[in-house]
């Protein structure tokens, strides 16, 4: 059976074993639902979507930068035009179109393709690792284990976030696999200052995709303080598996079952579950936001021949 077979009949089925298993938790839970003294502040909503928003340009610009560390320099706008178009991509099953649209984007625009393999590579790599880092900070919180354990899991993750992240082996990595494609290596300029401040700067938009969920929830119910550096790792934990789990539309169902998991003791599963959906749609208008003015980036630019100074080694 070949692997699109195969795709196409574990997709609704993986879906349909997410939909039975949140049918069952809600039908158990339930009575929660109905009994809760729920609350609603518009106040932390409104701060929570302004986080998320300020993080977009931000993530946006740790692609841009390297794609300029792939050999590719292109203007900011564009850049940023290229990046708020395709998150809209990442609604669909499979969880890698939002990639396939950059590449179709930034193709349109006369961007390399070796470069774009490149910089998405690296920027993938970066939001693994980092969100690995907020998962083991996740667990040690909640665990009554040794945190000594935790402690050498998180050293492992960030050595190996080091050696994987360094210059020699990064490059060696993306070129042996052009070297696979019969296709030209890519002459990149990295060096461990560029390598250290993207991944700093992906661990602070993932901290602010857990702060924007902390604030969403407190606008449902009081949270004490306390509790939010837990629910920020947990939710950025579970945003990593949702983000491995391929197969579901940007992780949906799957993200939610494992923050309740992560929360489980610290927050109510009806609480955890109400503030995971809500929060989920106020990051699609902000995604559809972002499209639209990637949109807008794009009409108020100059044309992609004109605005984009793509060295020609890299032009395939």
């Amino acid at each position: 059976m070949r692997l699109q077979t195969l795709r196409r009949i574990a997709q609704p089925t993986i879906i349909l074993i997410i939909l039975a298993f949140w049918a069952q938790a809600l039908a158990q839970n339930w009575q929660t639902f109905v009994t809760y003294p729920w609350q609603f502040s518009w106040t932390p909503v409104l701060l929570a979507f302004a986080v998320r928003l300020v993080q977009m340009p931000l993530a946006a610009t740790i692609w841009w930068r390297a794609l300029t560390l792939a050999g590719t320099r292109i203007p900011f706008q564009v850049g940023m035009s290229l990046y708020l178009q395709s998150q809209i991509g990442r609604y669909l099953p499979g969880g890698i179109w939002d990639v396939v649209g950059r590449f179709v984007l930034g193709e349109r625009a006369g961007v390399s393709k070796r470069a774009m393999a490149a910089s998405i590579g690296l920027e993938m790599s970066l939001q693994v690792l980092s969100g690995a880092i907020y998962l083991l900070t996740a667990l040690a919180l909640r665990s009554n284990l040794d945190t000594r354990l935790y402690a050498i899991a998180g050293t492992v993750v960030a050595l190996g976030a080091l050696i994987f992240l360094s210059p020699p082996v990064f490059t060696f990595v993306v070129n042996r696999g052009l070297q696979i494609l019969k296709r030209p290596p890519l002459a990149m300029r990295l060096t461990y200052r560029d390598i250290l401040a993207l991944f700093v700067a992906r661990l602070v938009t993932h901290g602010m995709l857990g702060l924007g969920f902390y604030l969403f929830a407190l606008a449902l119910t009081p949270i004490p303080l306390a509790k939010a550096p837990l629910l920020i790792s947990a939710y950025v934990g579970a945003w990593l598996v949702g983000y491995l789990a391929l197969l579901a539309p940007m992780g949906i169902g799957v993200r939610e079952g494992a923050f309740v998991l992560l929360a489980k003791g610290d927050l109510l599963f009806a609480v955890a579950t109400a503030a995971t959906v809500g929060y989920r749609i106020m990051v699609t208008l902000r995604d559809l936001l972002a499209a639209g003015l990637g949109v807008l980036l794009k009409q108020d630019g100059a044309q992609p021949s004109e605005a984009i100074g793509v060295r020609k080694e890299n032009i395939l």
